[in-house]
This record gives structure tokens, sequence and C-alpha cells, in this order.
């Protein structure tokens, strides 16, 4: 049986290679690129397939990148390796599907919204079935040093409810935003998620020091979290300026933790 990646961590930065076996060479590939985007279905909590940038022809003029569908590859001595059908790639793939390309959506970096307007964060890696491209579950990133703090909360496939529009951050549609009309989306998830616990992360580990570190992190979110919240709901009214705006200040909460890298550091050498 074919094998294909189950993540998108798996996917993303991947050469890509495609298939031109022939009768007389059975085995000859060449190159497409690497793998830029993983593209989910507008309305499904699906994986429909990812996106490969070519290289630029001459290092001068760009290729047009080349969608890929999730069962248009197998996976050879750890490469990826496009097949020879028309269902595999572009609008052959999209047909076969049952998708439109130009309404698919990027999960990656949107933001993470229950029900209740609580952001959890953004959209790290997302597990699939490789079968059919069922999304069985995604993580939580609240940035790095976050995630190494407090650790990384995974969201199983029953608590998500989908993609959702005019809520939540700009996002890209195939790779590409519009920055001057832009589109919101978040993530959105049954409010159960709240009772999930995080995995991982130095608080629960370390000493009391760091779990100081953490809990100073957590109220600087709790703390930003309220006015993103009620603009995210006002912004589920209508798509304009003012909802743009509650977008950037998604981007900024889950950048804030950057901040308390000093603070960490100096716990730890104090402890």
């Amino acid at each position: 049986m074919a094998k294909r990646y189950g993540t998108t961590g798996e996917l993303v930065g991947k050469r890509v290679l495609r298939d031109k076996s022939t009768p007389k060479k059975p085995e000859a590939v060449g190159r497409l690129g690497k793998v830029r985007h993983c593209v989910f279905h507008p309305n499904q909590r699906r994986f429909v397939g990812f996106i490969v940038k070519r290289p630029d022809l001459l290092w001068m003029f760009r290729r047009k990148d080349v969608f890929v569908a999730y069962n248009g590859y197998d996976v050879i001595d750890g490469r990826i390796v496009v097949l020879q059908k028309p269902e595999a790639t572009d609008k052959g793939a999209c047909r076969a599907l049952g998708v439109d390309y130009d309404d698919c959506v990027l999960w990656a970096d949107l933001p993470v919204i229950s029900e209740d307007g609580t952001v959890y964060g953004i959209v790290g890696d997302v597990s699939f079935d490789p079968k059919t491209g069922e999304v069985r579950s995604l993580t939580v990133s609240q940035g790095a040093t976050a995630n190494a703090l407090l650790g990384v909360k995974e969201i199983p496939g029953s608590m998500i409810r989908g993609f959702k529009r005019g809520i939540g951050t700009a996002f890209a549609v195939n790779g590409a935003a519009d920055e001057e009309n832009p589109v919101l989306g978040a993530i959105l998830v049954g409010d159960e998620v709240a009772e999930l616990a995080a995995e991982g992360g130095l608080a629960a580990k370390a000493g009391e020091a760091t779990a100081v570190v953490a809990d100073r992190a957590r109220e600087t979110v709790e703390a930003v979290k309220p006015a993103v919240s009620g603009a995210t709901k006002a912004a589920g009214k209508a798509v304009n300026a003012g909802a743009y705006a509650t977008g950037r200040q998604i981007k900024r909460a889950s950048g804030m933790f950057s901040a308390f890298k000093e603070e960490y550091d100096k716990a730890r050498k104090d402890d």
C-alpha cells in the first residue's frame, strides 16, 4: 500500500518530485519543488492537499505553484513523488475532490477560538487521516517560549467545528492574502476545549521559579483575551476595518510570550 504523510508538519518544507517513469525508465523522476502550504476544505474538517512552490526559472521568472491532492502522491524512499494521473494535481485534482480551489483555505497560523469567544492561540500542527484527509486533531501554539513554558494543547477532531469566516484574523486563500480588503477567518472549536490540559511544558516539570514565570505569562494572556474575544464576537457580524484591527491584536497576543524569555532565563539562574 502507498505511504502518505498524516500531519502538516511532516509535509511543509519537504522536497517534491514528479513521477516521469516510462516503460524503459520505470524509476525516472523530475524535480518539482517544495511543499509551501497545506490546504483545507472550506466547509469540512478535511485536508485536501498541498501547494508546491516551484523553483524560479533562471532565478528570475517565477513559475506557477502546483496544487497536489492529498491522495495524489506516494512517499518513496522518504521522498514525495507526485503521481502521473490527471486527478493528482491542479484542476483535475479539484474536480476529483469536488472543491473550488479559490474557496479552499490555509489553516496554518489562524487563531483558534471557542464558541464563547475565548482565544486559545494559533493553529500549529494538524493531524489527519492519510486515506481520507479527515482531520484527527490540531495543536494550539502560543509562541515558542509559551509552548516551552506552558506546554501545548492538542484538540481532537470531535471538538473542532471547522473554519469560520468573519471572525479572527486576516487569512490567506491559496497562499495569498489581500491586505487592502482582508477576509477574516478562524478555526472554531467547542467550549469543552477549556477542560483540556496542555501537555509538556517546563512549568509542569521544573521547580517553583519556572512556575512563577508561567503564571505571569498566563496573567498577561488572560488580560489580553477579553478585549480580543469581545472584538471577535463583534467582527462576526461584518468584515470591516475594526474587525481587521482585531486580527492584528490576536497576532500581537500570540507573539507576546517572547517577552517572557528573559524573565524565564533569569528565574532559572536564580533557582
